[in-house]
């Protein structure tokens, strides 16, 4: 290697060529800069995976919150309706039947978007929770409803069959298990088509050809049988709110 001078620029002879001064200050100067930026990038992209998995793992816990949350309101729920449930029946239902109604009740009132009450305040006007309540008319005759929501054997199996179930026997309506699931059906059906919970809820108990009949003609609606349910919702509603607020106050003599 040898060092040349000229009157213009300095540089280095290496191997034969050139290297300016100048030029090796830029090449270091560029370098560096591409060392600096690397690492950088590298604290920037390790900051941000970081961050990714921070905000993961926050996320997560949130959403194991929320199910946990839910999970627990599912069970306090459940939890309400079977003392309801065994507050009012008075000995109808057996502990075994009260628990698997009330599980009954909630997984309808959530497929089909009611309250629970509700359900319950039309087993309450339709067999007073008599699971072998066998309906009749004024004259004293069978009228061939059964069971907790009294349906009548032929609706029950147009229902059966929507929902792929095997044809049913009068015998089959007085499991309470099997009658709630195709009376919330069925009260569903009527609700969604005469797109009114009022009309609805007559259709079920007056028949949906009467209800269209006494539309058609302008005739007054017989609504006697949804103040009964509403009325039998709203006592189930406060004797639920009595429940919790007992179950409250004992709790609290307790701590």
């Amino acid at each position: 290697m040898s060092v040349l001078f000229s009157g213009r620029r300095t540089g280095i002879l290496l191997h034969g060529s050139k290297l300016w001064i100048s030029e090796l200050a830029s090449i270091y100067f560029a370098v560096t800069l591409a060392a600096v930026l690397i690492s950088f990038s590298t604290i920037i992209i390790r900051n941000e995976f970081t961050i990714y998995n921070t905000t993961g793992q926050i996320t997560s816990k949130k959403s194991d919150r929320i199910i946990l949350a839910h999970s627990l309101e599912e069970v306090r729920e459940r939890a309400a309706i079977i003392e309801l449930l065994r507050s009012i029946t008075n000995g109808k239902l057996s502990d075994e039947s009260i628990v698997s109604l009330s599980d009954i009740v909630l997984a309808n009132s959530r497929q089909y978007g009611y309250d629970p009450l509700l359900l319950l305040a039309v087993i309450r006007v339709e067999s007073v929770f008599k699971a072998t309540a066998k309906g009749r008319y004024r004259s004293g005759a069978e009228s061939g409803a059964l069971g907790l929501m009294q349906l009548k054997l032929e609706t029950a199996n147009e229902i059966a069959a929507r929902l792929n179930m095997d044809p049913l026997s009068n015998e089959d309506l007085l499991i309470p298990e099997t009658n709630v699931i195709l009376g919330a059906a069925y009260l569903t059906t009527m609700i969604n088509r005469f797109k009114s919970f009022k009309l609805g809820l007559l259709a079920y108990n007056q028949g949906p050809g009467l209800i269209r009949k006494t539309l058609s003609e302008n005739a007054p609606l017989s609504i006697r049988y949804y103040r009964k349910v509403l009325d039998a919702y709203y006592d189930l509603k406060q004797t639920s709110l009595q429940l919790a607020a007992r179950d409250m106050t004992a709790s609290s003599l307790h701590r």
